[in-house]
């Protein structure tokens, strides 16, 4: 049977979807596309605030990654755009390359130098997710194991929590790159200097948004707490203006959000610097687009090409890389699920939300002014929670404890590292857990019993046979040939031993250093008069053997062919030659 083979990436993926467009279809696009459009705009800014950018920055990831992602990926309900995963690691990088290398620079140089670096991280992000979409990345995320994942976003959580509690407590949050822990440490440092009118104003936004998402599920939750936020921050504003709430207003807002166009290029000197953080949020990007197209194309009966999924992901980044201060593009798991659960039909939900967007900042964009930090602080903190996937978690605590070791490992290092770093230490553990795992091979000795039949050995059994039947599974390949040899050189020690049976029926591949194993063992049981037979042979398994000789070397009588209506019946012929050899 044949495995079904990825489809190649489409350059027009939206073509059939837009030839066969059903108009019964607009209103229901339009009616989620309003709703998530309302949803995206309070999200957007808070995820910029939490990236250290201008409140545009997410905007505008949020009108063209939307746009673009939509009409080049596969995915009828994803909504893409800034995620809390993607800004915070670009709030460390470009934290920890200004700090590193240009601490020196301050004022206006420091602005221009973060919109650089900005742009050159979008620029690697889309260029990086673009190549792995060709080279076919859903298969490389098998090597990174939900423990991994989840531990990740738990750290995210933490990092969310510790960042937000600044603004949320009106603290002023001092700059730097440090690990998590030493910043939960200065924020309970600077605790006495929290502003409680801020504090006032961050409190009732989180009360009023909880209480809305449960009691009106469908509505803006996130617009209407940041309009109620806006009032009582201005009423504190103008009683009492000694302890002045901040909103954005106090930041450097452009005095309109039209974006700027530039040609992308890559600056060698800074693309050294920011590569590895690029690569950890290409890589968180990819995740989450993956996990959320596969999750909602379960739910919908869509089958997903991630591939296509991850291109259009990628083209969205590398065009963001031309808007001067734009935020890369990822997939958002609340807004999808808005789009689904008000039953958007096509990919053009998505893309009239962007434009919904766009034109509601256009006419909007005075009223910005007056959001108050504490409340987009609020939104961050309540909406945090979705990152955690709780049942998963528990269930990876009652599965193995390799498992939980490594949710707990990942988690860690969020915690004393960056998080970029943080990023690729959970994927060498979860790829060094997969290579313990898979470079054991799985050694069963057996026996024919009375009636003819293989059955397996007790392996506390002291055995002393002539022909000892060893079967193994697995895929056979360097990491396993050290174990292999030294399994068998203990049976080959026994000097009652005059033949070795290998089974080797669930055995599908196998390298040069298993095959230069097998050929030790053969010349070693040769010298001293005794013999090495191999049944179950598969095809792929005899072509190897075909090509380094071992077949002309161990000999065409001691190889014996699988049988797959009967298992077990190459092993007996082998066994069978095996009692000719001792005998005679």
């Amino acid at each position: 049977m044949r495995l079904p083979r990825p489809k190649s990436i489409s350059f027009a993926p939206f073509l059939p979807e837009m030839r066969s467009y059903n108009p019964s279809f607009l209103r229901d696009d339009v009616m989620a596309a309003m709703a998530v459009a309302l949803m995206t705009i309070p999200q957007s800014i808070a995820y910029s605030l939490l990236a250290g950018l201008p409140p545009t920055a997410g905007l505008f990831s949020a009108i063209f990654g939307t746009m673009f992602t939509a009409f080049w990926g596969s995915s009828r309900t994803l909504i893409s755009g800034p995620s809390t995963g993607t800004a915070i690691l670009i709030q460390t990088s470009i934290a920890d390359v200004l700090y590193t290398y240009f601490d020196q620079v301050a004022g206006a140089q420091q602005e221009a130098l973060v919109l650089l670096i900005l742009m050159q991280i979008v620029l690697v992000i889309g260029v990086v997710q673009i190549g792995l979409a060709f080279f076919n990345v859903s298969k490389l995320l098998q090597f990174v194991s939900r423990p991994v994942v989840l531990g990740y976003f738990g750290g995210i959580t933490v990092a969310i929590a510790i960042t937000q509690l600044f603004s949320f407590t009106g603290i002023v949050s001092p700059p730097n790159d440090e690990p998590l822990l030493y910043q939960a440490g200065k924020l309970l440092a600077l605790l006495p200097q929290l502003s409680w009118s801020t504090v006032v104003v961050g409190a009732s936004s989180l009360l009023l948004f909880v209480s809305m998402r449960h009691y009106l599920k469908n509505w803006p939750h996130a617009l209407i707490m940041l309009i109620a936020g806006a009032l009582i921050a201005e009423a504190f504003n103008v009683w009492m203006s000694a302890h002045p709430v901040k909103v954005l207003g106090h930041l450097a807002l452009p005095q309109e959000p039209f974006p700027e166009f530039v040609f992308p290029w890559l600056n060698l000197k800074i693309l050294n610097k920011i590569f590895p953080a690029a690569l950890a949020i290409a890589f968180l990007g990819i995740l989450e687009v993956f996990s959320i197209s596969r999750s909602f194309g379960i739910k919908t009966g869509q089958k997903i090409q991630i591939n296509q999924d991850i291109f259009g992901l990628g083209l969205g980044n590398f065009l963001l890389s031309s808007i001067t201060g734009a935020m890369p593009s990822s997939g958002s798991v609340t807004r999808t699920a808005l789009n689904y659960r008000l039953h958007a039909k096509t990919r053009f939900a998505a893309i009239f939300s962007s434009i919904f967007v766009a034109a509601i900042i256009f006419f909007c964009w005075p009223l910005v002014q007056y959001i108050p930090l504490a409340a987009l602080a609020a939104l961050l903190i309540a909406t945090m929670h979705t990152l955690m996937d709780w049942t998963e978690i528990k269930l990876i605590f009652r599965a193995t404890k390799e498992d939980a070791v490594v949710f707990v490992l990942t988690f860690l290092a969020c915690l004393f590292f960056s998080l970029d770093v943080a990023f690729f230490i959970g994927i060498m553990i979860s790829i060094g857990t997969f290579l313990k795992k898979s470079s054991t091979p799985h050694l069963v000795e057996y026996a024919f019993n009375s009636k003819g039949r293989l059955m397996v050995v007790d392996p506390k059994e002291d055995v002393h046979r002539k022909v000892r039947i060893i079967g193994i599974g697995g895929d056979l390949y360097f990491a396993s040939a050290d174990i292999f040899q030294a399994a068998l050189q203990e049976i080959a020690d026994d000097p009652y031993v005059q033949v070795i049976v290998l089974r080797l029926n669930n055995v599908y591949h196998m390298d040069a250093s298993m095959c230069l194993a097998i050929v030790h063992l053969h010349e070693m049981l040769k010298s001293s008069g005794r013999h090495l037979m191999i049944s179950g042979l598969t095809e792929e398994v005899w072509h190897v053997f075909h090509r380094t000789g071992i077949v002309k070397q161990i000999g065409l009588d001691n190889l014996y062919f699988t049988d797959e209506s009967n298992p077990q019946f190459s092993t007996w012929k082998a066994a069978l030659r095996a009692q000719d050899l001792v005998h005679n």
